[in-house]
């Protein structure tokens, strides 16, 4: 059940570990190598770790020393970096543009992610995105890159950042495939003022299967669909950018009910990655947190009753009504037909940070989520989103877990 290596490290033999570090954003220069290094060797001289996915501070020599540490043990190293948002704040970027004419709004978590995003059609953000690594990050040696913001802004930057984006080339683009814009707005127009049915049911959704929404009005398929293909259409360049460079590739992504609203067909993205990381955050009150955007995308989206909207909802997901804490069940249930559907090796991204009021991360919580998903499909798990700011409790619950697990 268990094997011990020349560092006495336990190595669980069912599920892989990622662990995940926040450095700071592009600007900050706050986390110091120490901090990392004592978080880390308390982790891996206890339990084996397949990656280390750390980004973005531009602060170099912290991820030198670390690759040089990692040398003690059998673990690859990752940087993690937005894509299409932060990059405005080291670049010239072209913002993601409303159906009104105006930049999406941001929406700010903490000091260096400000949730800003920036049209994915434009080739210019792309070539920033590039610039942004090669002047950072090139050198330093990593095994892979880990894409963040990889999507549209969703309905925690408000409703208007759905829909988007409808910049001057993006509506070139959108005539191009063929998508009625007059009818789309005109759509939007009717979901924003509550009319036909859509003060009841968030869309007017009809189904919900995999992944993929169906809807009363096919205009809502033509239009996320079409989003998609963007997002996927874009990164394939990226792909091809770091595959020359021998570099392997993870996603981050939202959930599956929640990335179809956001531009991530995890069916596309699949051929970008080798990894997939779907942010299954039961209890973040922040974006990317299931309770917290599934609960937006009800305000965001209903004008009438919001309680009744959210049950007729959660009930065409088949999911359980929640508070504060998003079901297990669906999540497994999410994580199920991504497992048996998707080449790419699947790894559920869980919080074990604690960041009042955000993410009311405990030992308890944590051991729910190990418990219930080591009987899933996934190849293991992100813990997430900042080890370094996981109590020592937390990484107590965690290191127990796996050395008992064997």
């Amino acid at each position: 059940m268990q094997r011990e290596d020349t560092v006495g490290v336990l190595k669980m033999k069912n599920k892989s570990i990622v662990l995940q570090i926040f450095s700071g954003g592009f600007n900050e220069n706050k986390i110091t190598f120490e901090a990392i290094e004592q978080k880390l060797r308390n982790i891996l001289e206890k339990i084996d770790a397949d990656k280390i996915i750390i980004g973005w501070s531009t602060k170099k020599e912290i991820y030198i020393k670390i690759k040089e540490l990692l040398k003690d043990y059998d673990t690859e190293l990752y940087l993690w970096i937005p894509v299409f948002s932060e990059i405005g704040i080291l670049k010239d970027a072209v913002p993601s543009i409303d159906f009104k004419g105006e930049k999406v709004g941001s929406y700010t978590l903490q000091e260096g992610e400000n949730f800003q995003f920036y049209c994915p059609t434009d080739k210019k953000n792309i070539q920033r995105f590039i610039e942004i690594y090669e002047e950072n990050f090139d050198d330093i040696g990593f095994d892979g890159v880990f894409l963040d913001k990889i999507r549209y802004g969703s309905f925690s930057n408000g409703i208007d950042a759905v829909f988007s984006c409808f910049c001057t080339k993006c509506k070139e683009l959108y005539k191009e495939k063929s998508l009625d814009l007059e009818a789309l707005k005109k759509e939007i127009n009717e979901l924003k003022g509550g009319k036909e049915n859509y003060n009841k049911i968030p869309f007017n959704i009809t189904g919900y299967n995999k992944g993929v929404y169906e809807f009363k009005n096919s205009i809502w398929s033509g239009f996320f669909r079409l989003k998609s293909e963007i997002i996927y259409d874009t990164l394939l360049t990226l792909k091809d950018y770091f595959s020359s460079k021998n570099m392997k590739i993870g996603i981050d992504t939202f959930s599956p009910f929640l990335a179809y609203f956001v531009g991530q067909d995890l069916y596309k993205l699949q051929n970008i990655a080798d990894f997939i990381k779907p942010m299954m955050y039961r209890i973040t009150q922040a974006p990317a947190g299931l309770p917290f955007e599934c609960d937006n995308l009800i305000k965001e989206s209903i004008r009438g009753d919001l309680n009744e909207a959210k049950k007729r909802y959660l009930k065409i997901i088949n999911s359980e009504m929640y508070n504060d804490r998003f079901p297990i069940k669906f999540v497994k249930n999410e994580l199920g037909f991504m497992t048996a559907s998707l080449k790419s090796d699947v790894y559920a991204g869980i919080e074990v940070n604690r960041k009042e009021p955000i993410a009311n991360v405990y030992p308890e919580y944590i051991k729910e989520n190990l418990e219930n998903l080591n009987d899933t499909n996934i190849k293991g798990y992100v813990l997430s989103w900042d080890i370094l700011s996981a109590p020592d409790e937390n990484i107590h619950e965690i290191t127990n877990y796996f050395c008992r697990r064997g």
